[in-house]
């Protein structure tokens, strides 16, 4: 237990310095001082700073899912999409509790300054940006559409280029930093018109309500 404890004090502290400093700038023996303990100990639970840093991102991520699943917002393309193809009013909560976890919740706001900063330098966190801002949920969007298409409710298209249509003006926002309050309802009406531009028939208070708060 004492083990897992000091396993997870390490990977606090680690992101918190990450976050702060860069992940080039902070060292093994910063990340060991931070926790109080020695370097040699610090080993005991991680092979090196890399291996810290895979620990950071999966913490991060996995709570990411915990929250996701409790708001009924898909995690991975091989989830069922059924929960958006109900009433417009449910599409738009699941899509906009989803977007709010990236834009408000600190920790994944620390997470996306910091491989944002870090992905020129490194490539590991290169990766790691590209696959939680942009791979991902382009992923998921189009699994999403390909299940509007299948079941009638989406006009047939290609479905990479509808999810970047719609996830561009989204990503725009998360790099330029900003805040939810501002982004909630920019995003809101982009729901609105974009469901309204491609929905066969019009989704129930999709244009109204998309266009008008």
């Amino acid at each position: 237990m004492r083990s897992r404890d000091t396993k997870g004090r390490i990977v606090e502290a680690a992101f918190g310095l990450f976050a702060e400093q860069g992940y080039h700038a902070v060292s093994v023996r910063d990340i060991a001082a931070a926790v109080g303990v020695k370097d040699a100990s610090l080993y005991n639970h991680f092979p090196g700073k890399q291996a810290i840093f895979d620990a950071v991102l999966a913490a991060q991520l996995e709570r990411t899912r915990a929250v996701f699943a409790e708001q009924g917002v898909m995690t991975a393309p091989v989830e069922d999409p059924a929960g958006y193809a109900g009433a417009f009013e449910e599409t738009e909560r699941r899509v906009l509790a989803g977007f709010r976890h990236f834009f408000a919740d600190g920790d994944m706001v620390r997470l996306r300054r910091l491989l944002a900063a870090s992905r020129y330098a490194d490539a590991h966190a290169a990766e790691a940006f590209r696959f939680v801002f942009v791979e991902q949920p382009l992923a998921i969007q189009r699994a999403v559409f390909e299940h509007l298409m299948a079941i009638g409710q989406f006009a047939l298209d290609d479905t990479q280029v509808l999810a970047r249509e719609f996830y561009g003006p989204v990503f725009l926002l998360l790099l330029s930093d900003v805040p939810w309050e501002d982004a909630e309802p920019l995003i809101r009406d982009h729901l609105g018109r974009f469901f309204s531009a491609h929905a066969i028939g019009a989704p129930a208070g999709a244009a109204v309500e998309g266009g008008a708060r």
